[in-house]
């Protein structure tokens, strides 16, 4: 199989639903000769927090040098995020590889008289197997949604199990009381092993207890006692755990709680590992502080501000809701929302519903998903306006109505957006917002101060000007440039580079500071507060930096963005083309885009 035709084979396989047990994918374990056994597994069961505590010690495994696998379920970004080691997706020719190699053995067993694997056992299968080909020092392994008979329950050891927050979810596998949810994510625990529990509530603690006691394992808390918290805000928190005081970036009390679990992961490991594997406790403070786990109170635009947040359970919901009135409770909060019909939305509703000012509903991309006409009169009944988006560009168009209030009813400091329903909702927004996130670019008053000031010294020029026509033919021709060459570079890293390589005419036309250089400075500080990453920052003003010579590799973002400077100009058509200083070999003549 190539890529595309492993999407469509998992996209059959997702016809055999969820079926629970673990028979099937120890057969096609065994048949693939269990590459589960190869790797040290952590294995994390519970219902919220099992990828931010797993990210946190992603985080300082990576730091401190391991090769690190990590399987997630369900992806929210690309098919590929299930598998990642060392952040980086499968690639989709490994993918392609893997996933022939067991189907394969799939209809092998077919064909043997066993039930085929669901999708899901035929990913983790995948997960077991890449990682054991990789050579990984560690896989980090989720439970899909139980955990006795969760598929990756396959795995007979584990290096250290890990219970996350128990909450109601997925009752119709797993039960309907805290008690019975509570035995399934148990039964991953192997006697003689030990479980890290995030600190769960006393009633549950009791019954975590008993079971160790009667099973034969270890179960360790974290020392809530010994922590001390400083500030928690939308920035994230401050804390002191155990007398080392630690910064963590992902916002909510509650990611507290699941970071000091993540500490007390990384010391069992510690106490297991030969000297020269155990991690200093200054590493442990630096990689909680380096992690990042997006669609968790991700804050994607400042102004106005925008979260989203991937809370879909009625736990989610309820931290959530006290992050926002803890974060922001006197803004007046508008919300796009899109839920899957299986889920207690009424629920939601009733925990949301007080802190809505306005909602724009969405049916999500999912075969599950509730309608948002009827998730929109399920809240107009409740006294709140809302609109369901039915257009083509339903989440563009809910993004720009919902920006486009908060501007014109409030200001941008009175008013927070919030996307949230689903895991893959927040996904999806979170992709359409990073690709208009340029557009933040347009309103920052810093950048439309230097326009102004560019156009009014430019007012008596004769050559090439630099105000908004220029910036946005550069953009557009930068893209063409990047389709055309099939590079891999995001068109809203482009349009920000071309929007900011000018910002610094400004200063070379008042101080005589070189444009570029200015350029840098000013463009950094307009884009802190776009919410543009730090490497793309790097990328983008390196190019900014360098844009006035061709000397950048070929097909990279500075390379291009030379080009596009050049090709941009209307040489052809200019007025003052026989006082231009440039060289005929550099005038365009010609129109190339």
């Amino acid at each position: 199989m190539n890529y595309s035709e492993v999407l469509k084979y998992i996209e059959e396989k997702n016809k055999l639903g969820t079926v629970p047990g673990i028979s099937a994918i120890k057969e096609l374990l065994f048949r693939l000769g269990n590459p589960e056994k190869s790797v040290k597994a952590l294995h994390i069961a519970g219902t919220n927090g099992k990828g931010s505590i797993m990210a946190y010690v992603e985080s300082v495994l990576i730091l401190h040098g391991f090769k690190v696998g990590r399987y997630i379920s369900p992806a929210i970004f690309d098919f590929r995020e299930k598998w990642q080691i060392n952040r980086e997706y499968m690639s989709e020719e490994r993918c392609a590889r893997i996933m022939s190699r067991i189907a394969d053995i799939v209809l092998l067993m077919e064909a043997d008289g066993f039930r085929s694997p669901t999708t899901f056992e035929i990913e983790t299968a995948a997960a077991f197997l890449y990682f054991a080909e990789e050579g990984c020092d560690y896989m980090l392994i989720e439970c899909g949604m139980g955990g006795r008979e969760d598929a990756t329950n396959a795995l007979d050891a584990a290096e250290v199990r890990v219970l996350a927050s128990i909450s109601y979810d997925h009752m119709q596998f797993l039960g309907n009381t805290l008690e019975e949810i509570l035995s399934e994510k148990l039964g991953i625990v192997r006697k003689g092993e030990i479980l890290i529990s995030y600190p769960q509530i006393p009633e549950l603690r009791e019954l975590i207890n008993k079971d160790a006691a009667d099973r034969g394992y270890t179960v360790i808390y974290p020392d809530t006692d010994g922590l001390v918290v400083e500030k928690s805000d939308i920035d994230g928190s401050i804390y002191t755990y155990k007398g080392n005081r630690y910064e963590i970036g992902i916002p909510g009390e509650y990611q507290i709680l699941n970071a000091i679990t993540a500490t007390e992961v990384l010391e069992a490991l510690n106490r297991k590992a030969e000297d020269k594997d155990r991690i200093p406790t200054r590493e442990i403070i630096d990689g909680l502080a380096d992690t990042l786990w997006p669609a968790r109170m991700s804050v994607v635009l400042r102004e106005p501000l925008f979260i989203v947040d991937g809370a879909h359970n009625r736990d989610a919901w309820t931290r959530l809701s006290e992050t926002l009135k803890n974060c922001f409770g006197d803004k007046k909060m508008l919300f796009i929302l899109g839920v899957l019909a299986d889920k207690e939305y009424e629920l939601m509703l009733k925990t949301l519903c007080p802190m809505m000012r306005k909602v724009y509903t969405i049916t999500t991309e999912n075969h599950r998903a509730l309608d948002g006409k009827e998730l929109a009169a399920l809240i107009r009944g409740r006294g709140i306006e809302a609109e369901y988006m039915e257009a083509d560009r339903d989440i563009e168009s809910a993004y720009e109505k919902a920006v486009k209030t908060a501007i014109k009813e409030y200001s941008d400091e009175d008013a927070a957006i919030i996307a949230c329903g689903t895991l893959s909702f927040a996904g999806q927004i979170i992709d359409s917002i990073k690709a208009m996130r340029y557009n933040m670019i347009l309103r920052d008053e810093l950048f439309i101060k230097r326009i102004k000031e560019i156009k009014k010294a430019e007012e008596e020029r004769i050559f090439c000007k630099h105000g908004m026509d220029h910036l946005l033919s550069v953009a557009r021709v930068a893209t063409l440039i990047a389709n055309d060459l099939g590079l891999n570079i995001r068109k809203d890293v482009i349009y920000a580079t071309a929007l900011l390589h000018d910002i610094g005419r400004w200063s070379e036309y008042e101080s005589e500071m070189a444009h570029s250089r200015a350029g840098e400075l000013y463009a950094r500080e307009i884009l802190i507060r776009t919410c543009y990453s730090k490497e793309e920052m790097d990328e983008i003003l390196h190019a900014i930096r360098c844009h006035g010579e061709d000397t950048e590799e070929y097909g990279s973002l500075a390379w291009v963005l030379y080009k596009a400077d050049k090709l941009s100009r209307e040489c052809f058509n200019c007025k003052a083309y026989d006082e231009c200083f440039w060289d005929e070999d550099r005038k365009n003549t010609f129109l190339k885009y």
